[in-house]
This record gives structure tokens, C-alpha cells and sequence, in this order.
């Protein structure tokens, strides 16, 4: 795919950084603290929360949704807390507890934390960085920011 090239002033672009930040982190309640801040993994946003701060985000600031897959980006709250994966983790409990106590009686000698003892059943995403969110507000169309390239104009 060929990049988007965005052109824009740096004082617009500075304004549209600190509006989308301070959306971000008003909703969210908590700290953006670079471009790659991921809104699930780094600022714990999931399920049903980051689908309403997209919506408001999306929805207050008039953005087009079109090419957009919000579950290619993060997991349904179904997915996330769903009755399958709290029965195998309440079933791995003993496992979890004996590990713990084999690690506790060696003194870290024999820990087997590296190892995946459950498949992880949760599905692959891509999960969304405020620089995403930024460049989509800037371009006013859904775009990642992987796809967009910035450039700044010069002002006389």
C-alpha cells in the first residue's frame, strides 16, 4: 500500500495532538505518554470501554468509519471475560498453586514461568496507539498510523 503524504502547519498539528491526548486520556482516566501508548495493552481500555471511547471519539470529532474493523483491533468483551476461558482458569488454579509453592520451597530455583502451560485463548489483535487515533483525526478518515506520513508545511 502506498502511504497517505498529510500536509499541515506544526502549529495545527500540536493543537490536534494535545485535543486527541487530552480526549484519550479524559475518557480513559489514564496517561498517553507517547505516540506508540497502545489503548488496551498500555492504558488498559477493553471490551466495552474502548468501544465507547471510539464511538465518542468517532462521533464528536465527525471522523469516517469506512475500512474500519473494530474487531481486528481488539476483543469483544464476550471474548474477554467469557464463561469458556474463566472455566479453564478456574480448572489451571491447582496447576497455578503448585507452581507457585515448587517455586517458593526451591527459592526461585525451579520456576517454570517461561513455559505456556494453557494454550492462550484468546484471538490475535492488532489493539490501537494513540497514533492511530491522532492520524485518524487528522486525516478525518480511518487511516493507521503505520500508513500515513506526515509532513510539515512552511509558514512565511
Amino acid at each position: 500500500m502506498i502511504p497517505t503524504v498529510l500536509y499541515g502547519e506544526f502549529k495545527t498539528l500540536r493543537q490536534a495532538y494535545i485535543e486527541v491526548k487530552s480526549f484519550v486520556e479524559t475518557e480513559v482516566g489514564g496517561e498517553v505518554f507517547s505516540l506508540k501508548t497502545k489503548i488496551e495493552d498500555d492504558l488498559g481500555c477493553a471490551g466495552d470501554d474502548n468501544y465507547e471511547l471510539l464511538e465518542k471519539f468517532v462521533t464528536k470529532y465527525k471522523l469516517d468509519t469506512t475500512g474500519f474493523d473494530y474487531s481486528k483491533h481488539f476483543l469483544w468483551e464476550g471474548e474477554l471475560f467469557g464463561s469458556g476461558v474463566a472455566f479453564w482458569m478456574l480448572l489451571s488454579l491447582p496447576i497455578v498453586l503448585v507452581h507457585w509453592l515448587v517455586k517458593m520451597l526451591t527459592f526461585g530455583k525451579v520456576d517454570w514461568t517461561n513455559k505456556q502451560l494453557l494454550p492462550d485463548w484468546n484471538r490475535e489483535t492488532m489493539d490501537m496507539t494513540f497514533g492511530d487515533m491522532l492520524t485518524w483525526y487528522l486525516t478525518g478518515k480511518y487511516s493507521l498510523r503505520k500508513d500515513v506520513i506526515v509532513r510539515l508545511t512552511k509558514t512565511l
